[in-house]
């Protein structure tokens, strides 16, 4: 199944500019924890009342978050296909993948229950959302976000790190 994605313009070998429909998906369920946010209204939001006092590193992380986010929604290939789980490598990082949002998803759930320690919300917050990127780059054979996701990662972390477990 490999029409689960609009090609545009070829970019190099399989990559082409385009529009990736399970990006799209794995976007937005990456976001519910937002989406959801305002129903929950938490008494205390220190992740969104948070202010960076580094600029450079916010301004790498926003760079490497977006460029991130683009290459996992507006990047395809036409060599792989929908839900691709035929390898052992598929699947292990496809596992990985669920892995990661599933540690999101918990981590928010404790945030929301009052539970806002420093290096839960680094871990399950900060670390594990460009992991989730990284994987499912892997996963998909999409290498540039791949590349993308390991800078996000490291700079994603460290702001985390440095507003949440070296500020307290």
């Amino acid at each position: 199944m490999k029409n689960s994605v609009l090609k545009f313009v070829h970019l190099f070998k399989h990559y082409y500019i385009g529009i990736s429909f399970i990006g799209i998906a794995a976007f937005v369920i990456q976001e519910i924890p937002y989406i959801i946010m305002p129903l929950i209204n938490p008494e205390s939001n220190p992740i969104m009342n948070m202010q960076n006092e580094i600029k450079w590193i916010e301004t790498a992380q926003g760079s490497f978050g977006m460029l991130s986010m683009f290459l996992l929604m507006l990047i395809v290939r036409d060599d792989v296909s929908a839900f691709p789980l035929a390898t052992s490598r598929e699947k292990v990082f496809f596992l990985l993948t669920i892995l990661m949002i599933a540690i999101n998803f918990v981590g928010w759930a404790f945030y929301y229950a009052g539970y806002q320690y420093g290096w839960l919300i680094v871990l399950s917050q900060f670390a594990v959302v460009p992991l989730y990127y990284l994987f499912f780059g892997l996963w998909k054979s999409n290498f540039l976000l791949a590349g993308a996701a390991v800078p996000f990662f490291l700079i994603h972390t460290i702001n985390g790190v440095l507003n949440f477990v070296v500020k307290k």
